[in-house]
């Protein structure tokens, strides 16, 4: 009797120590839960700020540049409709289409000079040539007369292909800042199904 009733002893001795074991464990479990969800919960605000602040940055940046291509592409326009225009034969009409050309051509070098490091490297260097290209001609075109036809048809034949590969990088880039619109929703749409299986994780 007196050893089984030592038995009794150590085994319920034995259960108290395993249960009291487990409770603890449950607790520490609970308290390192409680730990892992605050501390997520902190990373998740300081994620979400991260992603606005930045989102804003691109925004503004993205906005910006798109006013200096829209900005561009119509004074862009504007020269390309002097510069197809038939050569003048006479020097009153020279003298009328040279002044509408060198308007045209300083609304652009003003365009250009504001959208300075507002767009993309690729539209930047295309601008930095072209700028080259336009100062040869407006000053061609200044000292000029009717009689140096030739001369100037060879310069407005390398603006107006030069404006071409231009308009078509502006183009490319408002569709690359489209896809980077969606590229942000994506991360934020991404960002929600991550915190959604941590809530059910800690739920």
């Amino acid at each position: 009797m007196a050893l089984k009733q030592v038995l009794i002893d150590v085994g319920t001795e034995n259960i108290n120590k395993l249960k009291s074991f487990l409770d603890d464990l449950e607790l520490q479990m609970a308290l390192g839960k409680m730990e892992a969800k605050d501390a997520f919960e902190e990373e998740k605000k300081s994620f979400t700020r991260f992603i606005q602040k930045e989102k804003e940055h691109l925004k503004n940046l993205e906005v910006m540049a798109a006013e200096h291509r829209t900005d561009l592409r119509e004074k862009f326009e504007k020269l390309e409709e002097t510069l197809a225009k038939p050569f003048a034969t006479n020097k009153r009409s020279f003298d009328k289409d040279k002044k509408e050309a060198l308007t045209a051509i300083y609304q652009v070098e003003d365009i250009m000079k504001k959208a300075y490091g507002d767009v993309n490297y690729s539209i930047q260097k295309e601008l930095d040539g072209f700028k080259a290209k336009l100062d040869t001609y407006r000053v061609q075109l200044a000292l000029g007369t009717y009689k140096d036809e030739e001369a100037l048809k060879t310069r407005k034949v390398e603006l107006q292909d030069a404006i071409g590969t231009i308009r078509g990088l502006m183009k490319s880039q408002d569709e690359k800042e489209g896809k980077l619109e969606n590229f942000v929703e994506e991360v934020n749409a991404s960002f929600e199904h991550m915190k959604k299986a941590f809530s059910d994780l800690f739920a």
